[in-house]
């Protein structure tokens, strides 16, 4: 029985990441890693986003060995950019994931104040990093090339 660790309720977020993993080794990588780790993903759409965000993860709860995540995207952003910003995101959980002592918002807001910086999201407990960033814009890159091999 599949015990996924990336999990939606949302059918195009499921079938957009699972065409995502076939277009960005980069987004494979991270699902992979993901997999292996003890966290569990939910994405979902977020229908009434803050002003200046696009997508954002939260730490839900920590139970039974296992940590709860919850990432929200815009819904009005799509294709190869949502793809970017779902890779962007699943990072901050690969980072999540690699930070075992992480397991309540404290936990979480020490690692990003360690291994990321402040952003301006209007309400100033928002972080971010470098990686999340880069990471990002390397799936855009993927997704569009494999979208021009391929003629879409």
């Amino acid at each position: 029985m599949r015990d996924p660790h990336i999990r939606s309720a949302e059918p195009i977020l499921r079938d957009e990441l699972e065409s995502g993993v076939r277009a960005s080794p980069t987004l494979s990588r991270l699902v992979d890693r993901l997999e292996a780790s003890d966290v569990i993903v939910y994405l979902t759409f977020d229908r009434s986003p803050a002003p200046k965000t696009a997508g954002h993860i939260a730490l839900v709860t920590a139970a039974r060995g296992r940590r709860y995540l919850r990432i929200a995207v815009d819904h009005r952003i799509g294709g190869c950019q949502r793809l970017a910003l779902l890779g962007h995101e699943l990072q901050h959980a690969v980072e999540i994931a690699d930070a075992t002592a992480v397991t309540d918002e404290e936990g979480l807001a020490s690692l990003y104040r360690r291994i990321g910086f402040r952003t301006d999201n209007g309400r100033g407990d928002c972080y971010d990093s470098q990686l999340a960033i880069e990471t990002g814009e390397r799936i855009q890159r993927e997704a569009l090339a494999f979208a021009g091999a391929n003629g879409s």
